[in-house]
C-alpha cells in the first residue's frame, strides 16, 4: 500500500487495483475499489494512471455504462472536483 497526504490526514491508496479495459479513444482501463471509494483511470495515449477519491459506486457504474468515457469524464467527473492523485508515473 501507498499512503498519500491530503491536508492533515493520510489516505491509503490501493497500489495494484484491478482495472478492466474499456472501449474508448481516451481511456484504456477503469478500476474501482468500493471499500475505499477509489476510482482508477488509465489514459490511453499517455499511459498515465490517476486515482480519484470519495467516488460513489453509482458514479463508477454510470461511468462504465457511458457511451463515451471521455465525454463522461469531462462533463461529469471533472466538474465534481473529486480529489485525485497521479499513480503512474510517480510524481517526485
Amino acid at each position: 500500500m501507498i499512503y498519500a497526504a491530503f491536508g492533515w490526514r493520510f489516505i491509503r491508496i490501493q497500489e495494484s487495483m484491478q482495472r478492466v479495459p474499456v472501449n474508448s479513444s481516451s481511456i484504456a482501463s477503469i478500476g474501482y475499489a468500493p471499500e475505499q471509494r477509489v476510482l482508477e483511470l488509465e489514459f490511453r495515449q499517455s499511459g498515465e494512471v490517476y486515482q480519484y477519491f470519495d467516488v460513489p459506486a453509482e458514479e463508477h457504474t454510470a461511468f462504465l455504462a457511458a457511451d463515451s468515457k471521455g465525454t463522461y469524464l469531462n462533463l461529469h467527473l471533472k466538474p465534481r472536483q473529486y480529489r485525485y492523485h497521479r499513480v503512474w508515473p510517480q510524481q517526485e
